[in-house]
């Protein structure tokens, strides 16, 4: 299912080191963690998620092109092929930007100012479509973008001054699932006559 890259798909490959398993505690049966209930509510999420369709077909059309296993040497034909891909990629930002789902608010976060009740806001919703709109960059202040994970909210000096927030559907749903368990774990609520 999955392409052959990489040494393991050699003739003449090395074998590879075995190593031993780690002893470690088994998770006791008493400590649910409701494993069907985030199966399905994940399950639900991804059908109704529009960049999980993306992913989708995008994986159709690479294996399309490595069932295929060709390429045109036609420059007219590839060039036809880039401007596809380029015009695909231009109508997903502008249902992206049109979309009524909420921007991410991004905010940096250090170990000094985790527990501070006012964070520093680098990316703030309506910032993204405002800066698009006045034909703005959207690259994020050096100031702000200076922490490792500055990358992705478009901040890094290795990437292009016009890229937009980082899109990642698989973390998305990850942080989703994780929420999840966190409302599962509190356990049910019920109705109370104290305040």
């Amino acid at each position: 299912d999955l392409p052959e890259l990489g040494e393991g798909a050699l003739k003449n490959c090395l074998p590879y080191d075995e190593v031993p398993p780690a002893k470690y505690a088994k998770w006791s049966d008493t400590h649910s963690l409701f494993i069907d209930q985030l199966q399905r509510r994940s399950a639900e999420r991804v059908q109704n998620t529009t960049e999980f369709h993306y992913v989708m077909e995008d994986i159709g059309r690479l294996r399309q092109k490595l069932n295929d296993n060709r390429i045109s040497l036609n420059e007219d034909v590839r060039r036809k092929e880039i401007a596809d891909d380029k015009l695909r990629k231009e109508t997903r930002a502008k249902e992206r930007l049109a979309s009524n789902q909420e921007e991410p608010r991004i905010y940096r976060l250090t170990l000094d100012t985790v527990d501070k009740p006012n964070l520093q806001l680098i990316m703030f919703p309506g910032k993204l479509a405002a800066a698009k709109k006045g034909g703005v960059s959207t690259k994020v202040a050096p100031e702000a973008a200076a922490d490792a994970d500055s990358e992705l909210i478009g901040g890094g000096d290795d990437q292009d001054n016009n890229k937009e927030p980082a899109i990642d559907p698989e973390r998305d749903e990850t942080l989703n699932i994780l929420a999840d368990l966190v409302d599962l774990s509190r356990g049910p609520k019920t109705a109370s006559t104290s305040r």
